[in-house]
């Protein structure tokens, strides 16, 4: 439980205005397999909520629920990445971390934000997801046609 408390620390102390010094593509195709994954996971987030705007996917709880497990699946991916990478940080260090993606960080909080990469996607995708939901139980329409009502009058 200690590890995870000092990995709470170190996220929390990233610099993370180093991003806009970054290739973040890069840095998340450095972070391998699972670095991809969120970058599918998100991308496979905006195209539910595309599909729903359109109303190609026409189950509103179908669209939901794909919307929150996307999300949900992609900060458990960016937790895991995350977290692992800080783990192993002395023996992966120079593969997560390497000068094709931007300048070399110097400081242990420019660190810190590299490792913190896929967390901070995965998050922005699950907020993404939640805030679609949102959207979706606001202004979706119910899909219940109007029928017009006839009176037989008399005569």
């Amino acid at each position: 439980m200690q590890s995870l408390h000092e990995f709470w620390n170190f996220i929390r102390k990233g610099q993370f205005r180093f991003y806009q010094e970054r290739d973040l593509g890069l840095d998340l195709y450095h972070s391998g397999w699972p670095g991809v994954l969120l970058l599918l996971l998100a991308m496979a987030c905006g195209v539910v909520f595309l599909l729903a705007i359109f109303h190609v996917i026409p189950e509103r709880r179908h669209v939901l629920r794909l919307l929150l497990g996307l999300g949900i699946l992609a900060a458990l991916t960016g937790l895991g990445t995350s977290y692992f990478h800080y783990r192993g940080l002395t023996k992966i260090g120079p593969q997560i971390i390497r000068d094709t993606a931007g300048p070399t960080p110097v400081t242990e909080e420019q660190v810190a934000a590299i490792v913190a990469f896929p967390l901070v996607v995965g998050v922005v995708t699950l907020v993404g997801g939640g805030l679609s939901c949102l959207y979706m139980a606001l202004f979706w329409a119910t899909g219940k046609k109007a029928t017009p009502v006839l009176h037989e009058h008399p005569g």
